[in-house]
């Protein structure tokens, strides 16, 4: 297993029954190191160690593998290459959001049309373009829409003060696997 922290070397670590089908190479997993519990990537199966009493892999992070032998190998390349730590060169082949022990997934803003079309004619011509996006759209993230429209916050907060449209939280998910078959 390579760990996340700058060692410049692999740990053994024991497959326990649990784990025994989930756990091959490209798994990310979580094992304990010294007093703590870090992350690592498990980059060879070996039948048997050199090492006496193995620590056993605590969790298997993620449904499936995300380093593939081939981006193994680029990583242990890039590692050689460039003369850096080979978990250095592991976690700049993968996205940070798939580096993370937690699901991929955040709370942003989302703005909604109300119901309620009064007011509407008192909107000035700025408004109701913004407006009309939001519409178009029936929800929309906040950051979206100011990048769609080139408005700020405070306009739309505006519209949210004559109750034309509804800012709340929303969970986003975020799937690393959105485009693989």
């Amino acid at each position: 297993v390579t760990l996340e922290i700058a060692l410049r070397r692999e740990f053994d670590y024991l497959i326990p029954p649990e784990l025994a089908g989930q756990v091959e190479v490209g798994t990310r997993v979580k094992v304990s190191f010294g007093r703590r519990q870090v992350l690592g990537c498990v980059t060879a199966l070996a039948e048997s160690s050199t090492h006496n009493a193995l620590k056993p892999i605590l969790k298997v992070i993620g449904a499936q593998s995300l380093v593939t032998p081939r981006v193994l190998e680029l990583a242990r390349w890039m590692a050689d290459y460039y003369c850096c730590a080979p978990e250095t060169a592991l976690k700049s082949v993968l996205p940070d959001a798939v580096r993370k022990e937690k699901e991929g997934w955040r709370e942003r803003l989302f703005v909604r049309v109300r119901p309620s079309v009064e007011g509407i004619e008192n909107l000035t011509k700025r408004q109701m373009e913004i407006y009309h996006v939001i519409e178009e759209n029936r929800s929309i993230a906040l950051q979206e829409l100011l990048r769609l429209t080139g408005t700020t916050a405070q306009t739309v907060r505006k519209l949210e003060d004559k109750n034309l449209v509804e800012i709340a939280p929303q969970i986003s998910e975020r799937d690393p696997y959105a485009n693989e078959q």
